[in-house]
Formats: C-alpha cells, structure tokens, sequence
C-alpha cells in the first residue's frame, strides 16, 4: 500500500505549517499529527484501503507542540508543549478517537520527548 500525505491547514488559518510528531494509535486506526506554528493536533482516522479521513483540529493548550505520545492503553495522549514549557494531557475516545483536554498541565523546561513504558 502507498499512502501520500498532504499539506493541510486548519480551517480559516492563514499562516505558515509546520507538521512536528505525529503517532499511530495501536489498533493502526487513528492518526494524530502535531502543528507547532497552528499549536494544534490534526485528527485522522486511517481508512481500510489506508488513506486518512480528517476528523478534527483541537488546539493543544500549549504553544509549539513538538511531540505526542500514547500510554500503553491508548486511552491517553501526551502533547510536549515546548515554547510554553508544559506537557498537555488529552482523553482518546475508545469509540472514535476524538480527544477531550484533561486540564492538565505538567509543567516542564522545553519538554521534547516522552516515553511511557509497561509497569511491571
């Protein structure tokens, strides 16, 4: 299968992208993909002949997102907000995978990357 990606903006927005981390839901249904200079998530459901169907932007409470990360479960997803400092958290909609802010914030100098691991 071949799948190509294209520039895509929020609606309405006029200024410059820059797509940073992206990650793949463990079943492979859900795509999301961070856009530092929008401070966003692009949401995409990745269809059965591979090609992705955009569900949402949500913005990600932080400014220049540089990476997200899934726990283990899927039910989590973890924006590093590297301009502001923090690290955002998102619910996963088991059903559809649309997020929901958590309120939290987790203050952090430059987060960049996050790693979550199985506990024993």
């Amino acid at each position: 299968m071949k799948a190509k990606l294209s520039p895509r903006w929020p609606e309405g927005y006029k200024g410059t992208s820059f797509a940073a981390g992206l990650v793949l839901s463990n079943d492979g249904k859900q795509l999301y993909v961070a856009n530092r200079l929008h401070n966003s998530i692009a949401h995409f459901t990745v269809l059965a002949d591979g090609s992705l169907s955009h569900q949402e932007d949500i913005w990600t409470r932080g400014d220049y997102p540089r990476t997200l990360t899934l726990d283990n479960q899927g039910q989590w997803l973890y924006v590093m907000n590297q301009r502001s400092d923090n690290i955002t958290r998102f619910s996963v909609a088991p059903k559809d995978g649309k997020l929901t802010f958590a309120s939290d914030y987790t203050p952090v100098g430059s987060p960049s990357q996050m790693v979550i691991s199985a506990q024993p």
